[in-house]
């Protein structure tokens, strides 16, 4: 994972408490920062707490240090429900849709003709 942040590590620290109360574990932040498989673990165990807050800090760090492709499939459809269905107002129109994949096509030549 990568080096936490002030943010992050305040987040780990104000979890600490709330999952020894309710679940009786003792969180370890140096493991949780290093050990994926644990922080999913007790991402996914602080979920399921009773505390609102302490589900609000492991939502948090569920898509903050876990990121998009480790996190729950809840997560990924209160994301996706929360979308609009029509485009917004600003939207790009298919137009400017077909000159930015001409620019992409472009790049990605100019990237193709540069290896070797």
């Amino acid at each position: 994972m990568d080096p936490p942040d002030s943010e992050t590590m305040s987040y780990l620290v104000r979890m600490v408490t709330p999952m020894k109360r309710e679940f009786g574990r003792s969180l370890d932040v140096h493991q949780f920062l290093h050990d994926l498989p644990y922080a999913t673990e007790v991402v996914q165990e602080a979920l399921k707490s009773k505390d609102e807050r302490l589900r609000s800090y492991a939502a948090y760090m569920e898509t903050k240090v876990l990121g998009p492709r480790n996190s729950s499939a809840s997560v990924l459809k209160k994301a996706s429900a929360a979308k609009p269905a029509q485009p917004a107002v600003g939207a790009p129109h298919e137009k400017e849709i077909e000159l930015s994949d001409d620019l992409r096509a472009q790049a990605i030549a100019r990237y193709r003709s540069g290896l070797r």
